[in-house]
């Protein structure tokens, strides 16, 4: 008895915060975008924002709906969509330190989506399917350069196998940018990870993979529970392991891709952002996703937001500002582990 209402309690407990950050997280995402949309070489009183996103005749109108408001859905769109494949492939590969950069995967489908560029530049819808071919390739390659090995399952055997990836992979992006140096300006850019230059129709590529990657990791969310068992458990309880494993690592290809498709590399979201979700509500998927979500779109819009306006007119990659919040945070998860 006295058991079952110490469930119950924290239970009660997790939902009560898990609103509350929810809650929380929601404020900061409005806050961050109507910041975002106020900032920039001309900017706009707060005051006057929602009429100058909906009174065409308004002076800042054309500056804020097609080159602002468009940039900032991308942004929280890739954010959301790397939160939430950092926190599968996390699962996936039982690693916290695992992300979509540090494994291997935007890389590869970096590599992809640079070729589709080069190669078939009529076809920008394409972009995602390349990348998530270059994805889910990384990252069966991933799979299994790590296992049948001892101590397949340390935290840091992943991580150093997705570096040797992503280094290899990068040589591919190094040697396509030799040979078209003419677009090597571009390149410079896709590779530190840039929303310069996004409007709707890359809102419009990166939303079908970024809400259907959404979509598909909520539909995983008792699997995805399951697999933070061991292996044995989770195999007791009746879930195949490996298909589960394959599955969730497509999703979380899925989501990397339609995110590198648009914005190029931008690291450390998914890292920093699902470990940081964990400390909050604790690992159980149901809550970890959304909030995530969230909190990928917040970090990256006001990323972007910083990457615009702290060196105006000179504008830096949006990967800049993340990485220099996520090195530091992950070499702090570096050194947790090791001690």
């Amino acid at each position: 008895m006295i058991d079952a209402v110490r469930g119950a309690y924290t239970r009660l407990a997790l939902a009560e915060r898990t609103a509350v950050w929810a809650t929380a997280l929601g404020l900061a995402l409005l806050v961050s975008l109507a910041f975002g949309l106020t900032q920039g070489a001309a900017k706009v009183p707060l005051a006057e924002l929602p009429s100058a996103l909906v009174d065409a005749a308004h002076a800042s109108h054309p500056v804020v709906w097609s080159v602002r408001l468009p940039r900032l859905l991308v942004a929280a769109l890739v954010g959301s969509s790397l939160a939430i494949a950092g926190a599968l492939l996390q699962t996936a590969v039982r690693n916290p330190l695992a992300d979509p950069g540090l494994l291997g995967v935007s890389a590869g489908a970096a590599l992809a989506v640079m070729t589709a560029l080069l190669f078939l530049p009529a076809f920008p819808e394409l972009l995602p399917l390349f990348g998530f071919g270059g994805g889910i390739a990384a990252m069966a390659v991933l799979l299994l350069a790590s296992a049948g090995a001892p101590g397949r399952d340390h935290p840091l055997r992943l991580v150093l196998c997705g570096v040797a990836l992503q280094s290899l992979f990068f040589a591919g992006v190094s040697v396509l940018t030799f040979l078209f140096a003419e677009r090597a300006p571009s390149f410079v850019g896709f590779t530190l990870g840039s929303l310069n230059g996004v409007g709707w129709r890359e809102a419009g590529i990166v939303s079908v993979p970024a809400l259907a990657g959404a979509a598909l990791a909520l539909l995983a969310v008792r699997p995805l529970d399951v697999m933070l068992l061991d292996e044995a458990s989770a195999s007791g309880v009746g879930l195949s392991v490996r298909n589960a494993r394959i599955g969730v690592a497509c999703i979380g290809a899925l989501l990397a891709a339609g995110a590198v498709a648009v914005a190029g590399l931008v690291g450390f979201v998914g890292l920093v952002v699902p470990n940081a979700v964990r400390l909050l509500v604790g690992p159980g998927h149901r809550a970890l996703i959304p909030l995530a979500a969230l909190g990928g779109s917040a970090f990256v819009v006001l990323a972007d937001t910083a990457a615009r306006t702290l060196l105006a007119p000179v504008e830096l990659p949006v990967g800049v500002p993340l990485a220099c919040v996520g090195a530091p945070y992950f070499l702090y998860l570096v050194w947790k582990f090791k001690a």
